[in-house]
């Protein structure tokens, strides 16, 4: 069984959050600045609980409590899948103390086929270069503050918005919790980065940079930007969270001035369930399992609504394993539902066993075709 608290009773589960306090959300939510719910197995004297901030999920406190479990299945069953399908969302992900949970994640997103991955946590130290020196030339630091925000129709203005409201219904509640920068030039947004999860001395990093400015430097000067407001506002903690795989982002982070602090796992799930199929196929494909993935790919197939870059990755996954007539039944089968983008057949490394053959020339051939 489980309880949701009300907002006066949060204090109730605060001492079982203390072993993340590295998630500042958890902390942002406990404290009543950000929306969300905290849900307990006893609500008088809690031993087990979930905190929900969004999409996000954070299990803390005594796992073997069978009758709470049972009611975190019931709840992501009943209530938070229903809700992100029809709100269109995408995935969650779901974190908890490392060492624990494990073996009962499992059976709570029973049937729901979760993924492990690692995160890395990075504490900031110091600023390790100016930022007004990296300005490119016609582009200005701006603050994203309610001019910004309200008074003018930049390009890209509207995903910047929809970052700001990501953690309150309004850019009022952005105000008064959080501040950020971004680089601009006349017309158009280039990137941006926003403080996150503000509660007493501490915020955490939310970071973007716009596809056509990647790789020119614009997220260091944007969090650079940050962290020297953050100081001058008296803030003493700053965190960068971010999944192992991006190279990118720890990157910029330790370009900034952060070091990493720690690691963690987390489990993700994708909420459309053919999706997560497919997407659980990928985990494998780019872990060298190609067995494996295409084990994932075909149940996603079975369904008959799999998305048409499961195909394509499929076809990539038998190209590898030496098949190449099931590859060249992928590809074909891609084709079918869509999948026109000759460019990245041609410069996939995984496909390039099929390179040479008259098969493959004449599927090229199919899709370049005018008309």
């Amino acid at each position: 069984m489980i309880h949701q608290l009300e907002t006066s009773e949060y204090s109730k589960a605060w001492p079982l959050f203390e072993a993340m306090d590295y998630h500042l959300a958890t902390q942002a939510l406990l404290a009543g600045i950000l929306p969300g719910a905290v849900y307990v197995d006893d609500r008088s004297a809690p031993r087990s609980a979930l905190a929900r901030v969004g999409f996000r999920f954070f299990l803390v406190g005594f796992e073997g409590n069978d009758r709470f479990n049972e009611g975190l299945r019931r709840l992501f069953l009943e209530t938070i899948y229903p809700q992100a399908q029809a709100a269109g969302r995408v995935e969650f992900v779901l974190y908890y103390e490392p060492g624990r949970w494990e073996r009962e994640i499992e059976g709570i997103l029973e049937g729901k086929f979760p993924m492990q991955d690692t995160r890395h946590y990075y504490a900031f130290r110091e600023l390790r270069h100016d930022w007004r020196a990296r300005v490119p030339p016609g582009f200005a630091v701006r603050p994203v503050d309610r001019v910004l925000l309200e008074g003018e129709r930049l390009g890209n203005l509207d995903p910047l918005v929809e970052e700001v409201l990501s953690e309150g219904a309004s850019v009022e509640h952005y105000r008064t919790h959080r501040f950020g920068f971004c680089v601009a030039s006349q017309d158009e947004i280039a990137g941006w980065c926003l403080s996150e999860n503000n509660w007493q001395d501490r915020c955490e990093v939310g970071i973007g940079t716009f596809e056509g400015y990647r790789r020119r430097g614009i997220a260091t000067i944007t969090a650079s930007a940050l962290i020297e407001d953050a100081l001058a506002r008296g803030l003493t903690t700053v965190g960068w969270h971010c999944y192992a795989s991006n190279e990118a982002s720890m990157a910029t982070a330790q370009t900034v001035g952060f070091e990493k602090a720690s690691e963690y796992p987390v489990y993700f799930a994708w909420f459309d369930e053919v999706a997560n199929l497919a997407v659980n196929g990928n985990m494998r494909f780019w872990q060298g399992q190609h067995r494996e993935a295409l084990t994932w790919y075909e149940r996603a197939f079975g369904a008959e609504r799999a998305p048409v870059w499961a195909y394509v990755n499929a076809a990539g996954a038998n190209s590898l394993l030496g098949e190449r007539e099931a590859a060249f039944r992928c590809l074909r089968q891609a084709i079918e539902r869509g999948f026109d983008d000759v460019e990245r057949l041609k410069n996939s490394p995984h496909l390039k066993a099929l390179h040479g053959t008259a098969e493959w020339q004449a599927l090229i051939a199919g899709l370049e075709a005018p008309g």
